[in-house]
């Protein structure tokens, strides 16, 4: 989609907001003009008190996104606050806000924010009705609920779909870079093998007198090997990430269930390989924390220790004493490995997943 093509969401706020308000105005002007429920309608001034307390229970709709609690709680107050002044404000934009509080506020604040409704919803019906009954309050409670339930649930729906997107790109980019080691390992084998016949023609053509047929067979097999060697190394033209991508790479895993810290410490210019094997050890460990840990929190260190770069990855998840290892380890291994490093995974105290790397710094200069 074109930049500029969707509204920012301070502009949808507002205009949900604006929405609210026209919803809040417009329904009791509805049942006025069609004769329905005239008896509460007269009862309401409609004056300018009635038109700025409505105004600003509406107003906190547009903050809803960044500061839920206190936008919803100004809202809340200011309707209550209408029933003793006698200018009831409909309940519209407590209903609406109370909806967005559960879409877009922390999980952790919900349960509190649940009771915090139900409460609001029994104060409003005993200063309505007076006494309650015990079938007012179970009402009441269901009443006060449904908007919250409806905001969660779709608040799950979504970070679920974007779990789904990040695991699908995860999984892209790990297709690709097998792809490319398996291309590597293909041009390790064709150059080998052309190299090891061009050697053999050339040793045999330096015992014949006429050297010309194996000077063209030399020909033959390194154009074969060209071209072949061409064809196979397109898809590795991709450049090496680099450590300073990480903050992106952790800010694209990081959802509202997973929070992911990142700190470089002061990186010297390291060579390109060492760059891009501790980039793709530190995304096979996230991306290890996302599918499979069930983590809250998760945090990345990367430093220079000597002669080594020290990358550390740990999580508080689910941590096992005994784990299968599979491609994603075993990949970690191998990269380390082949520039003289290692990597060690394992539980951590008191819970959660460790994983250590080290990677000498001068063996990527090769």
């Amino acid at each position: 989609m074109a930049p500029g093509s969707r509204l920012s969401p301070w502009t949808r706020d507002v205009v949900l907001a604006v929405l609210v308000l026209a919803l809040t105005l417009g329904l009791p002007a509805l049942d006025f003009v069609v004769g329905v429920d005239d008896r509460i309608w007269k009862q309401v001034p409609r004056d300018g008190l009635w038109l700025l307390l409505v105004f600003a229970a509406c107003a906190p709709i547009a903050l809803c996104r960044r500061f839920p609690l206190p936008a919803i709680t100004v809202s809340a107050l200011i309707t209550l606050v209408s029933v003793p002044l006698e200018h009831h404000v409909p309940p519209w934009p407590v209903v609406i806000g109370a909806y967005l509080v559960a879409y877009h506020c922390e999980r952790r604040w919900l349960p509190l924010f649940a009771m915090g409704a139900v409460g609001w919803n029994l104060g409003l019906m005993a200063v309505f009705g007076g006494r309650l009954l015990p079938s007012d309050v179970l009402v009441s409670t269901g009443l006060a609920l449904m908007p919250v339930s409806f905001g969660y649930a779709l608040r799950v729906h979504r970070d679920h779909a974007r779990q789904l997107q990040r695991l699908h790109v995860a999984e892209q980019q790990r297709a690709r870079a097998e792809e490319r080691a398996r291309i590597a390992r293909d041009v390790h084998d064709v150059a080998g093998h052309h190299l090891s016949a061009i050697r053999l023609r050339a040793m045999g053509g330096r015992r014949e007198a006429d050297g010309e047929d194996a000077l063209r067979t030399i020909a033959e097999l390194s154009a074969e090997a060209l071209g072949e060697i061409r064809g196979l190394i397109e898809v590795l033209r991709e450049d090496e990430p680099r450590l300073s991508e990480l903050p992106a790479l952790v800010e694209r895993l990081s959802c509202p269930d997973l929070t992911v810290t990142v700190k470089l410490d002061d990186l010297p210019n390291l060579p390109e390989k060492v760059q891009g094997c501790g980039y793709r050890i530190v995304q096979e460990a996230l991306t290890n924390v996302v599918r499979h840990s069930g983590a809250h929190n998760a945090a990345v260190r990367v430093r220079v220790a000597g002669a080594n770069l020290l990358i550390t990855v740990e999580d508080d998840g689910v941590g096992t004493d005994t784990v299968p290892e599979g491609n994603g380890l075993r990949g970690m291994r191998e990269r380390a490995e082949h520039l003289g490093g290692s990597v060690v995974a394992g539980p951590r105290d008191p819970r959660g997943w460790l994983v250590e790397a080290t990677l000498p710094v001068n063996r990527g200069l090769g």
